[in-house]
Parts: structure tokens; C-alpha cells; sequence
């Protein structure tokens, strides 16, 4: 195999410690025989002394280790990958506990309380706090569709007080409890259609926010879904997608390497929650 050069792209690659493009090249520090990722937080070697290989069964093969502070192996995971699924995974399984907090997901990981929420918000695009508000969301939509009063249905999915649940579910579900509860009474609904990399998507929402976010394959599937959660609304269908519903979809998509090696589910769970995050500001 021959020995290539970085290319610019490769470089400009390497100089951000670009994740993104991790997994799809390796580079080698020739001071020291060592290959790593891209986004390798090690000194940045001088250009002239950097060659690029296509993957770390190429680099292995030419003789040359592994770095051990980027772990560039097929399918390995750093310290930081680890500690960030460690915390989805919790988030996921104690969507319902209060106070789930950032003191405490940084003890799981092993981390302080500062350095867990940076990574945290650069790998998954979004804070602890705002995936765990989507858990929690889900949670109470689950418990209110279930027949279960406002007040403990909104403790139990982990909001802590009647206030807080109407300071935050309000804007959290594109309406009241009271109204979610009824089906969507009364209520215009604009909803509308698109393809994303996980599938085609329907986003729908009130004057107040975004009401529904829902992921499939299949577009009548999507509107009956819609349809059965909000069986007493106004539903009226966008085509096209409004423009600013459009650019709050595609800066959800953007998906660290990390996030694509982990489960259809919990990618599934970000995207929303990135979504819903991100709307506000498009709206």
C-alpha cells in the first residue's frame, strides 16, 4: 500500500480534530509511529511529518500502534464515547426520576460535573438537561394518554411540583395537559411531511410549539398516528414543509460519529429531542 500525504480536506481534518469524519481515515505521527482518529486531542503534528491511511487495519498492518488517548481501533469507543452511551442509557431507563442531576450523571461516568456536560453537548448536539426534558416529555404523553389526573401524572413522569409541570409541559407539548387529555380540543394543528436519514418524518405543531414529532417509513401510518393522538383537533396539512420547519429538521440531523454506531432507538430519541430543541428558534 502506498504511503499517501494528507490531502487538504484530510488536513483541515485533523487541524479541527473533526469528528465527523472519524472512521473514515486514520493518520500517523511519524515522530512517534503512532495512528489516531481525526479528532485526536494529541498535539497536532507538523504537516510534512503526517501520512493518512484508509483504516487502522492499514496502520496496524504497516507496523504502527495505536494511540492511547483517541483509540482509533475498528470499533473501539474513547473514554468520552463511553462515558456519553453510559449516560444515555441511564437518562433512558430513569426517564421518570427526580432530580436526575448533572452532579449525579457525571459520578456514573466518572467525570466532573463540567467536563461530562461538554462533552455530553458536543457529541449528542444537545445538554444532558434537554434529552433528559424529551424523556421525561415522552413519559408524561404515555401517562396522560393513559387516563392518569395532570397533577400526578406530570410528578410521576418526573416534573416534581404542579408548577412545574404547567411551566414546562405547556410549551413541552404544544398545549395543556387538560387539552392533550381531550384529544387536542379545539385546537388547529399544522402538521407536514419530509425524509430524513432515518426515515420520513411528520412534524406537527400548535401556535405554542411542536405537538408531535413521529418517524416511520410509511406517510398514512404517520397521519393516523397523528390522528389518533389528536383525535378532537383541526389537522391541516403543510405542503410544502414550511422553510423554517426545514432547517430546524436539518440541524437535528447532524449526528456525531458516535451516535450512528448506537441504537435506531436511542438515535431515534436525540433526533427528537434535538428537534424539539431546536424549533423554538424557527419557528
Amino acid at each position: 500500500m502506498p504511503v499517501l500525504r494528507p490531502s487538504n480536506l484530510a488536513w483541515r481534518a485533523v487541524a479541527r480534530r473533526d469528528r465527523r469524519l472519524d472512521g473514515c481515515f486514520v493518520y500517523v505521527a511519524l515522530s512517534t509511529n503512532i495512528y489516531c482518529r481525526p479528532s485526536c486531542p494529541a498535539r497536532l503534528p507538523e504537516r510534512k511529518r503526517v501520512v493518512i491511511f484508509p483504516s487502522s487495519a492499514d496502520a496496524e498492518q504497516r507496523g504502527y500502534a495505536a494511540c492511547r488517548r483517541c483509540y482509533p481501533e475498528a470499533n473501539s469507543l474513547t473514554p468520552a464515547e463511553r462515558s456519553v452511551q453510559r449516560a444515555l442509557a441511564t437518562m433512558t431507563r430513569h426517564s421518570d426520576e427526580q432530580p436526575l442531576t448533572l452532579d449525579g450523571l457525571a459520578r456514573t461516568c466518572g467525570l466532573s460535573p463540567n467536563h461530562f456536560h461538554r462533552m455530553f453537548t458536543r457529541i449528542v448536539g444537545i445538554s444532558p438537561k434537554n434529552f433528559h426534558d424529551f424523556q421525561r416529555l415522552v413519559r408524561l404523553k404515555e401517562l396522560l394518554r393513559s387516563g392518569m389526573r395532570a397533577s400526578i401524572a406530570g410528578y410521576n413522569a418526573g416534573y416534581g411540583s404542579v408548577r412545574a409541570l404547567y411551566e414546562g409541559a405547556v410549551s413541552d407539548l404544544g398545549m395543556t395537559p387538560a387539552v392533550y387529555q381531550q384529544g387536542g380540543r379545539g385546537l388547529g394543528i399544522r402538521y407536514a411531511l419530509a425524509s430524513v436519514a432515518l426515515g420520513r418524518v411528520l412534524l406537527a405543531a400548535t401556535p405554542v410549539g411542536v405537538c408531535a414529532l413521529l418517524l416511520g417509513a410509511c406517510d398514512d401510518s404517520l397521519i393516523r398516528q397523528l390522528s389518533d393522538e389528536y383525535r378532537a383537533a383541526l389537522l391541516n396539512h403543510e405542503r410544502p414543509m414550511p422553510p423554517a420547519w426545514l432547517a430546524a429538521l436539518r440541524h437535528a440531523q447532524r449526528e456525531d460519529p458516535l451516535l450512528l454506531r448506537l441504537g435506531l432507538g436511542t438515535r431515534r430519541d436525540v433526533f427528537q429531542a434535538k428537534v424539539r430543541k431546536t424549533f423554538a428558534r424557527h419557528l
